[in-house]
């Protein structure tokens, strides 16, 4: 059974490992820095409002602090795979859009290598870029004539973690992240008239980038009254400056947006109706990402619940992101969740081996526009249904939040999100007797 698990993995990240940078947002907000950051974890985590730092289970892998993946039991292997969806309204104060889509999410294993050390290895999206802003005026030489000027922009990082956890004392474990990360984004600033015979501008900028990068995360756990507990977290992850170059591109094309096609189409399937007027390499072009600090803490009762609370600060103010510095600031994030299981070894009601998540995140982000901050909250809800044995669980999760605003000419999104993952719990090196 391990082995099909491992062959299962090595098949899907060798196959889809770089459909993970594909965009999977729709946010104007993300044509700033390095996009929309995606540091929620797995459903588990996502469903008790991202709660991370100080969570800690035995049948769940939480890479977001790797010093949690030793508390899985040292003859266990466990397996995750998970899909994510996304419905979202876009909304200022005269008009409004929609978008909606769904895409693979993360693949991870984790297992034990001795009693006191484990590891995990998987792959996940760490930002997303995605946005299609339009906006017209009239033609200074023509009043008869719309000038529309356009930004799109799509791409993202994705990152491949390797995690070493472990566990110096009965009540004490520290763990270490080794983070590949590396994507791609596009972004395409187009100028043209409402005229069949006009031509369009078009100015594409190609970033590439790549870096290793860590966390190190400590947990501090132990009980009380013989059948509670609680853990205290924290996870300092290191400022990276990105390997990165950007290609610059000016073109020359037809009105292709009257035809409704997508910049993008048009440049990789109408190479011979287009004209490059300017092409340029930065190597020296700067991208960097800072350091983090979170902490965070648990309590409950086994089997029963789990109350929790993180908080994490990351300073943007000095950071060069994009080559655009300005519209950066300090980033916060809360977290509150709660999990409860009514009775996890029921043997007649199976609603009550049912977990039950809930959590809250207030998200003060580091993107600052037209001098306000832009901020990002929501309500999370999920469930956790047993399969097979008590550790193999169905794992839902379900977020409504809100971005941005209508005033200060910035836009509101308001949005909905869900994801599934299976998380398949075996054991090693255990021979099976049969009579």
């Amino acid at each position: 059974m391990i082995k099909r698990y491992l062959i299962i993995t090595a098949i899907l990240i060798t196959t889809n490992i770089f459909s993970f940078s594909q965009s999977v947002t729709n946010s104007p907000y993300t044509r700033f820095g390095i996009g929309e950051i995606d540091r929620n974890g797995f459903n588990h985590s996502v469903a008790m409002g991202g709660l991370s730092t100080g969570l800690r289970t035995k049948n769940q892998i939480n890479y977001l602090n790797p010093a949690a993946i030793n508390a899985q039991d040292t003859m266990s292997f466990i397996f995750d795979v998970g899909i994510s969806g996304i419905l979202k309204d876009l909304s200022t104060e005269t008009s409004s859009s929609e978008f909606n889509d769904f895409s693979f999410d993360h693949l991870a294993i984790s297992f034990p290598i001795k009693r006191w050390w484990f590891a995990s290895i998987g792959v996940s999206p760490y930002s997303k870029v995605g946005y299609d802003i339009q906006y017209s005026s009239e033609f200074e030489y023509n009043d008869t004539v719309n000038q529309y000027n356009g930004f799109y922009g799509t791409g993202g990082i994705t990152q491949l973690f390797i995690s070493n956890s472990f566990k110096l004392h009965k009540n004490f474990s520290i763990g270490l992240n080794i983070n590949y990360l590396f994507g791609s984004i596009e972004q395409y600033d187009q100028s043209y008239l409402d005229r069949l015979d006009s031509y369009c501008t078009v100015v594409e900028d190609k970033i590439t980038l790549s870096k290793v990068n860590y966390d190190i995360g400590l947990q501090y756990f132990n009980t009380f009254k013989q059948k509670y507990f609680y853990v205290i977290g924290f996870v300092y992850s290191n400022k990276t400056v990105f390997n990165s170059e950007k290609q610059n591109n000016v073109f020359m094309t037809e009105n292709f947006n009257l035809y409704d096609v997508n910049v993008i189409t048009y440049l990789n399937h109408y190479e011979s109706v287009y004209d490059t007027i300017s092409s340029e390499t930065d190597d020296n072009f700067k991208l960097e990402m800072p350091a983090k600090y979170s902490i965070g803490f648990t309590v409950g009762q086994t089997n029963k619940f789990v109350l929790g609370f993180d908080y994490s600060y990351q300073d943007w103010t000095n950071i060069k992101s994009l080559n655009n510095d300005n519209n950066f600031d300090v980033d916060q994030n809360i977290n509150v969740g709660l999990e409860y299981t009514p009775n996890i070894f029921s043997l007649r009601n199976y609603m009550k081996k049912i977990s039950y998540r809930a959590g809250f995140y207030y998200n003060d982000s580091y993107l600052k526009l037209n001098n306000e901050k832009i901020i990002n909250y929501g309500i999370t809800f999920g469930l956790g249904f047993p399969v097979g044995n008590k550790k193999t669980s169905l794992n839902m999760s379900y977020t409504l939040g809100k971005r941005g605003t209508t005033d200060y000419g910035l836009i509101e999104e308001n949005y909905s999100s869900f994801g599934i993952n299976l998380t398949l719990y075996d054991f090693w090196f255990i021979k099976r007797k049969f009579q």
